[in-house]
């Protein structure tokens, strides 16, 4: 009878929540004292939720749900090892768990598993064989293949690996060999050696060790990867950890197959494929700047936006691979005017380089929570005008995601089951998103995004897209990404990049883990990064900005303009009248804005219309005083109101109420260098100066800021 439940909720009620996450594996650090002697300080036991499989490379445990349940229970590896008796404790402790339903299986468990079709033989460096891994064709469930591994011991093989390390397939016929050709698997690897390649392997993806490096040293190396996303990664990955190490090392793939197996089938030979490696130029790692620039000549290559734009582009998909080094996240929000002007195909692009992309028009509300919750995917969003015109359900889950899914812990919550059964359950939404439309967000969700506004490409402006080649470019990219996110990623979490006075304090958290990755990077990147997210962040800004901030920023500019202390109430209505690209020359039933309806706008901000002109004056209006308090609050994008000290990270204030600097604060000018960290290169993108002492408290000087 099926099972009632999947590997990745045995390691959560056995191991709790999972220390990390790689692509579509949950990482936990693994219990079992064999293959850890000093403890498993880097999580080990690995989890697919997709595949409901786990194995931990160290220990060299692996296999399904129920094996993962005995494993934890500490019994023994497999199902089929354990006693009677053990088996009904593990039951009593899934049972314990909420996972095990009385009377669903009974007996010996059925593996599922087809015929064993190979048994490949791992053996040291002199021959003598340690472990073996047998290969089984799918069974009648309709699964794939799969594997088992059996160890070497008193003359006999036994079930599981033991304490055995296992080094690398095919290691003696290599060790003597000048060269090595390293296959994604053990399949590959026999048919390279039936053609007389010195092949070799550590197994499938995710299986390769740091310490398999070191027998290769000195050697010159080909890596054959799989024609795929996950074997581009393990390419790149192995490579990585080669790269010094070994004499020389490249990275192929046979032109036309999936895979070194299929292109013998196809025909491939030994002198082709030596020729295929003397063409290939020689793998080295690319650096983050290299990368960068990579992912935006790619984007730029087929949808047609400005060099601001394509950074922030390029920053947020590195920032996908890396994101579990974030506390907050960006949304992208690619809008324009008219249709056709590039929205669908930025997504299209980005669906091919990003970690784990659900590109998604609709679906449902149901789906779109726990899709999200439980696999944390890249969301790429499109028509989201639709989206928001659809049935109430779908877009209060929609905006529930939203809202909340820029931090770290945010959650929707959502009512689940029926009748008495019922109960309100938390779903984790943080997540990358991008989200496409041509109407304008949601204020709260705009208020989380970085707008990209796209116009109608130029006849000849970009390429035309094709899927294949877009995928295979793609993917190779998206595998460097991966590599490079993966060796960075705790540097990243510790990274506290020094951000531009001029974002908001939500902009700034927002945009944090993207200047991260600009300083890490180097290049030019911090210096033109920090000016296309001020730059984006600032149209934001003028956008969302409400109609009180609106008018603050129009009587500043007025004062500013006139030179003067004060201004009468009618002056300052028939001065906001003429401001051609505000309001208030329209503001009642077309006529312009009055004395008494601007008293009402300003009287939020306490501020009164006065007495001004003197004793004798009998005019009414305003004085600059009065909005001193207003415009320091409330127009934080003037670097003269407020600013970062980029080296301590402490918040300059201006003059204000509040602000009363100690002697030893008072100091006659403050520079305030907005530049990457000092370890990233880069150079300098603004000077700020403030001013304290006795002339700070002069409103003129307010008026030029």
């Amino acid at each position: 009878m099926a099972e009632k439940f999947t590997c990745e909720q045995v390691a959560r009620a056995g191991l709790g929540d999972p220390a990390k996450r790689e692509g579509m594996e949950l990482l936990y650090h693994c219990p079992h004292p064999e293959g850890h002697k000093n403890g498993d300080s880097h999580p080990s036991l690995k989890v697919n939720p997709k595949k409901n499989a786990w194995m931990c490379g160290p220990c060299g445990a692996s296999g399904n749900a129920w094996e993962l349940a005995a494993f934890l229970f500490g019994k023994g590896w497999k199902w089929e090892s354990l006693s009677d008796n053990d088996r009904e404790a593990v039951k009593a402790w899934l049972s314990e768990k909420g996972l095990f339903a009385k009377g669903e299986r009974k007996g010996k468990a059925k593996s599922g598993r087809g015929p064993c079709v190979a048994s490949y033989i791992y053996s040291d460096v002199q021959g003598n064989p340690l472990a073996r891994k047998l290969r089984f064709e799918p069974g009648e469930d309709g699964k794939k293949k799969s594997f088992a591994w059996e160890h070497f011991e008193n003359g006999k093989w036994v079930s599981g690996l033991g304490n055995v390390k296992t080094p690398l397939y095919r290691i003696a016929k290599c060790v003597n060999e000048p060269y090595v050709v390293l296959t994604e698997g053990e399949k590959d690897a026999d048919a390279g050696a039936a053609i007389g390649l010195p092949t070799a392997t550590s197994g499938g993806v995710g299986s390769w060790r740091e310490d398999h490096a070191a027998t290769l040293q000195g050697k010159r190396v080909v890596i054959i990867g799989d024609a795929d996303t996950p074997g581009r990664i393990h390419a790149q990955q192995v490579g990585a950890s080669l790269y010094g190490k070994a004499a020389s090392v490249k990275v192929c793939e046979i032109p036309g197959a999936k895979d070194l197996a299929e292109g013998i089938e196809k025909g491939a030979n030994r002198e082709g494929l030596l020729a295929l490696f003397e063409e290939t130029s020689e793998w080295r790692p690319a650096s983050g700047a290299e990368i960068l620039d990579m992912v935006m000549a790619l984007v730029r290559r087929f949808v047609s936006m400005t060099a601001h734009q394509a950074r922030a582009v390029s920053l947020w998909t590195v920032h996908t691979h890396a994101f579990d080094a974030a506390d907050c996240t960006p949304y992208l929000n690619p809008n324009s005017a008219e249709k056709q002007s590039g929205k669908t195909r930025l997504l299209e692009v980005l669906e091919k380089i990003v970690l784990n992309p659900w590109l998604t028009g609709r679906t449902s509300a149901a789906a779109l929570v726990r899709k999200v919750h439980g696999e944390r995917p890249t969301l790429l969003l499109d028509e989201s005008d639709t989206a928001f015109q659809q049935e109430k359900e779908y877009v209060s889950a929609l905006r529930g995601i939203l809202n909340s899914g820029y931090r770290k812990s945010g959650k929707a919550s959502l009512c689940i089951g029926q009748g008495a059964a019922m109960d309100v359950k938390d779903f984790n939404t943080f997540s990358a998103k991008a989200i496409a439309g041509i109407s304008r967000l949601p204020d709260t969700v705009a208020d989380r995004s970085i707008p990209i506004r796209l116009k109608r490409a130029k006849r000849g402006e970009v390429c035309k897209f094709r899927e294949r080649e877009a995928h295979r470019e793609g993917s190779e990219l998206s595998a460097r990404l991966a590599v490079w996110s993966a060796a960075n990623l705790e540097t990243l979490r510790q990274a506290r990049p020094d951000i531009p006075a001029q974002l908001s304090d939500r902009q700034a958290d927002c945009c944090e883990p993207l200047l991260a990755i600009a300083d890490l990077a180097g290049g030019d990147w911090p210096e033109t990064a920090r000016a296309a997210l001020v730059e984006l962040c600032g149209e934001a800004e003028a956008d969302d900005e409400s109609i009180g901030v609106r008018l603050l920023q129009d009587v500043r500019a007025i004062f500013k303009r006139e030179q003067v202390e004060e201004i009468p109430s009618a002056e300052l209505c028939e001065a906001l009248a003429k401001v051609e690209t505000s309001p208030w020359g329209e503001w009642s039933h077309d006529k312009p804005i009055t004395p008494a309806r601007l008293a009402r706008l300003l009287k939020p901000f306490e501020i009164v219309p006065d007495r001004i002109g003197g004793k004798d004056s009998q005019s009414r209006g305003y004085t600059l005083r009065q909005f001193k308090d207003a415009f320091f609050r409330y127009l934080p994008s003037s670097p003269r109101f407020q600013t970062v000290n980029l080296s301590t990270n402490q918040c300059l204030r201006g003059p204000g109420e509040d602000f009363k600097p100690s002697a030893e604060s008072v100091v006659d000018t403050v520079e305030n260098t907005v530049s990457p960290n000092k370890n990233a290169g880069g150079g300098r993108v603004d000077t700020l100066k403030l001013k304290y002492g006795e002339q700070a408290n002069r409103e003129r000087d307010i008026m030029e800021l």
